[in-house]
């Protein structure tokens, strides 16, 4: 069985769609969903990319006073990790009914691509093996 921890939740108040992120006090709310998550996602980025820049001002400066035998190797850590956090272009599945799709976010999109791309097919579980 899956363990899960809610992290957010979504409810309707008044007509209106409300998210409530309560690690950071923060609480939104929209008649739409897409405005919802739009929302959302942008504040969280900003947020977590606060924290992080924060995290690595702090350690630069522990390594500049020789402060902690790791520091430098903290702060290669936690470049490489915002770097793979921030920098690369949003994607994730997205599951509708029981087809799964790849979603890539707004600058990896090509002309003519709506967002949710090819249909991403399991194919361990054929019968016939994959063509080469």
């Amino acid at each position: 069985m899956q363990m899960s921890d809610n992290v957010a939740y979504i409810s309707k108040v008044d007509a209106k769609l409300e998210l409530v992120y309560p690690e950071y006090g923060l609480r939104l709310r929209a008649p739409y969903a897409e405005w919802l998550f739009e929302a959302a996602a942008e504040i969280i980025r900003r947020i977590e990319s606060t924290k992080t820049q924060g995290a690595l001002d702090e350690l630069e400066m522990l390594a500049e006073f020789g402060e902690g035998e790791d520091s430098s190797i903290q702060v290669d850590s936690l470049k490489f990790e915002s770097g793979t956090r921030f920098e690369t272009v949003p994607q994730c599945l997205v599951t509708l009914g029981e087809t799964d799709y790849r979603w890539v976010g707004k600058d990896a999109r090509g002309p003519g691509f709506n967002g949710i791309g090819d249909r991403i097919h399991d194919t361990l579980l054929t019968r016939a093996p994959a063509a080469e």
